[in-house]
């Protein structure tokens, strides 16, 4: 697996140092902890870029410490575009599999939302499906399959995205590499640091459920991550 990751990483810098017109690549290293699985290191790379002018694609993967790997995609579509805001389509699908456990999870998502200066909304639906590794063939045996599931977002930065510095809050049950029940949220703060007109400096800490595949524990865990962006 870790052919693929550097395999991985090799392909969103050559992603990103060819698209038309500008993306990002990003990447950072996190420390998560939990009751339930102690201290966990996680290193995520991605790559952000803009197809047309109304068309972004996204593509991220993520190793973490716990022997689990997470692949996710997405893009969105601009639908409406006012003096105040935008009316915007995502969809998103995410991969992950659980070396320990010998599992696998699929993710699909389709949500709307509306953008301005300062906020972010996304309310949408999803579904999962987990299954054994290698796939069983004898009528479904050894998997699970969730048809449906209510993901939201709510972000809100000070200032808006050219500022040389901003710092933020949000809150959703589902970040760009776990989508979590409805019932279950996520809690960040997060901001950046402009170095130059091409990298930043960026920074999250938040409070998250702790449990494993899903099922809950309390209390909550918490992140921190540490990262930078290249802006191309």
């Amino acid at each position: 697996m870790k052919r693929v990751f550097l395999s991985f990483l090799f392909l969103v810098l050559v992603v990103g140092a060819t698209a038309q017109p500008a993306g990002v690549i990003r990447a950072y290293a996190e420390h998560d902890y939990n009751r339930t699985a102690g201290s966990i290191g996680n290193f995520a790379v991605a790559s952000d870029f803009n197809l047309a002018e109304n068309f972004r694609m996204g593509v991220g993967l993520q190793a973490s410490t716990e022997n689990h790997y997470d692949l996710d995609f997405v893009y969105q579509v601009d639908l409406l575009k006012g003096k105040k805001g935008t009316l915007f389509l995502e969809n998103r699908y995410l991969y992950r599999y659980f070396k320990r456990y010998k599992l696998q999870e699929f993710n699909a998502m389709l949500s709307a939302g509306y953008r301005n200066i300062h906020w972010n909304f996304k309310f949408g639906l999803c579904n999962r499906y987990i299954a054994e590794v290698p796939l069983r063939k004898n009528g479904g045996e050894g998997t699970i399959f969730e048809p449906m599931n209510i993901v939201f977002d709510v972000e809100y930065n000070l200032f808006a995205q050219d500022h040389p510095w901003n710092i933020g809050a949000g809150v959703s049950n589902y970040r760009e590499f776990i989508i979590e029940r409805f019932t279950l949220f996520y809690y960040n703060l997060h901001g950046y640091y402009g170095l130059n007109d091409q990298w930043r400096l960026t920074a999250e800490a938040g409070l998250h459920p702790c449990g494993v595949l899903n099922l809950s524990a309390q209390p909550n865990g918490f992140y921190v991550n540490v990262g930078c962006v290249f802006n191309y």
